[in-house]
Parts: C-alpha cells; sequence; structure tokens
C-alpha cells in the first residue's frame, strides 16, 4: 500500500503542469549552462593562443600544443589543468567539475525518468556550484589576463576583484528575475528594452 501511495504522490506531482514546467525549466537551465560553461574555457584559452588564419583555418601558437592540448586527450580537462597550473582553479574544483559533468549527463540521459521519479535535491546545490566555478575563472581571466594585456590598463584606476561583476552574473540574474513569481521584476527587462527602441 506505502508503495501505491508512492507512486500516486509521483503521478500527482507529474501532472503538475507547474511541477512539470518549473522542473523541466530547471533541467534545461542546468543544462545549457553546463554547456556555455565548457564553451566558455576552452574557447577564451583557445582565444589567448591565437596566432590568426591559415588557409581559412584559425592558428595557434605551439604553446597551445604544449602547455595545453598536451595535459589530456580531452581538450575541456587539457583546459581546466592548464587553468589549474596557473593557479586559476584548484584540485577542489576539478572534482567539483567532475560531478558536475556527472549530474548534467544524468540529467541528459534520465530526464523523463527524473521529471516522474524527482529531480536529484541537491541540483539547485550543484546548479550554484556550477554558476560560482564559471564566475571564479571569469575573475581570475579578467584580473591576471585582460586587465594585464590591456595597453590603457595603466592609465585605469585600480581594480578589485571583488568590484568585478562578470557578464555570467549579469545573464544569470536577468534569468533568474525573469523567471521568478515576481510579475514586476520578471518583466522589467522586457518592458525597459521596449522602452529604449520605441524612443528612437
Amino acid at each position: 500500500m506505502k508503495e501505491d501511495k508512492n507512486n500516486i504522490n509521483k503521478w500527482l506531482k507529474f501532472l503538475d503542469p507547474e511541477n512539470l514546467k518549473g522542473n523541466l525549466m530547471f533541467s534545461s537551465l542546468y543544462i545549457a549552462s553546463f554547456e556555455a560553461f565548457k564553451d566558455y574555457v576552452v574557447d577564451e584559452v583557445k582565444f589567448f593562443f591565437n596566432t590568426g588564419f591559415s588557409e581559412g583555418e584559425i592558428t595557434f601558437s605551439e604553446e597551445y600544443i604544449t602547455k595545453v592540448k598536451a595535459l589530456d586527450k580531452s581538450i575541456l580537462k587539457a583546459t581546466l589543468l592548464w587553468l589549474k597550473d596557473l593557479e586559476a582553479i584548484d584540485e577542489k574544483d576539478i572534482e567539483v567539475f567532475d560531478e558536475l559533468r556527472q549530474y548534467r549527463n544524468k540529467l541528459s540521459h534520465e530526464l523523463m525518468t527524473l521529471l516522474f521519479e524527482g529531480l536529484p535535491q541537491e541540483l539547485p546545490e550543484k546548479f550554484a556550484q556550477l554558476i560560482a566555478l564559471r564566475v571564479k575563472i571569469e575573475k581570475w581571466w579578467i584580473m591576471n589576463i585582460e586587465i594585464p594585456t590591456n595597453p590603457d590598463s595603466d592609465e585605469s584606476p585600480e581594480v578589485k576583484e571583488e568590484d568585478i561583476m562578470t557578464s555570467s552574473q549579469i545573464f544569470n540574474q536577468l534569468i533568474f528575475d525573469m523567471l521568478s513569481g515576481d510579475e514586476k521584476k520578471a518583466s522589467y527587462y522586457q518592458n525597459e528594452f521596449k522602452k529604449k527602441f520605441e524612443t528612437k
């Protein structure tokens, strides 16, 4: 009887439109954010070692091959290891990433089952870890790569890491506001966007 009751409760939750939409949105947001994280990490480092074009293809310096790609057969893992060597992240961060990847795979391959059984309770925590890891890398990149290589940085006031608001922080705040139950907050960005272009 207890098992029957549990199944009934699962069906009731699954058939609740708001619950289903919420689970779909959150799982999709996690998967999309994970893929965006992978692209950001790999592409940012690739661009750093980019030397131009040759015969229609992007070319990279020899250092990219010897110092990055040589670290692992997976270009993503190799890039993370390169960032660890530069102390942008540490071994714990790589372990966290491996856990986050497992959750991404679970959501991708078992989504229908999870929508019925219920999403993992720790998923919000994992999502927060994913965002925090990206922000950590973004801030390190700004402080150690972008600012030092900017020819105008000597004339700019000193920048502190805690004062930096990264693009992913802004984008995620925008998404969370839009998905919030607060109608005023959810529609704020669209209304402001319309105002800006309707006045032109």
